[in-house]
């Protein structure tokens, strides 16, 4: 089998295996899903989890990786109002499955995949053009701040009941940018 084939088998599989999760995610609640269950419904034996995957916390990864993290990672042509904008719309798009994976995982999956993501677009925001590690210990501790600020607010869109409205996210953003000055109207203080 040539390499790229290789490939798409071992990807295919993967998918399969998240489709499973998810199909699952929707019967029962994630801690009651077993491996065993996931095989069950992909008709794949056990051992071809265990090549993909070390647990099910591993799939919810691989999950959140291929839905919200390379898609964000690639968005670096956009402002940080209109990324923070395409990840809550990604985030929003497949809430229940955010909340689940919020409600299962500790330490939060989404948490560190909020923080993943979001560190390096802090650091610019805050610190334009220079080097994230090169930063002095106090701007890591504000990117790290603003980044657990963040990572929080995430948690509370996905645990709202109400729809959110883009619009007065985007206003409440505009505005703390604002009051922060970090909207281009003065530059942030030096150290």
């Amino acid at each position: 089998m040539c390499r790229e084939n290789k490939l798409d088998s071992k990807l295919d599989t993967k998918q399969r295996i998240a489709a499973a999760l998810r199909q699952l995610m929707q019967e029962r609640p994630l801690r009651k899903i077993t491996v065993q269950d996931l095989m069950e419904r992909t008709q794949m034996k056990r051992q071809s989890f265990y090549y993909h995957f070390q647990d099910i916390r591993d799939v919810l990864v691989w999950i959140c990786t291929q839905q919200l993290m390379l898609p964000m990672q690639a968005r670096t042509d956009l402002c940080f109002e209109d990324w923070l904008m395409a990840a809550l719309r990604i985030l929003s798009e497949d809430r229940g499955f955010y909340r689940r994976v919020m409600a299962f995982a500790d330490p939060p999956i989404l948490t560190a995949f909020c923080a993943e993501l979001a560190q390096p677009r802090i650091a610019q925001l805050l610190f334009p053009g220079q080097d994230p590690s090169r930063l002095s210990d106090r701007q890591r501790f504000a990117v790290d701040f603003g980044t657990q600020a963040l990572a929080s607010q995430v948690q509370s869109f996905l645990n709202s009941r109400s729809d959110p409205d883009e619009e007065e996210i985007r206003a409440r953003l505009r505005f703390l940018l604002n009051t922060l000055h970090l909207d281009g109207t003065r530059p942030p203080q030096a150290e």
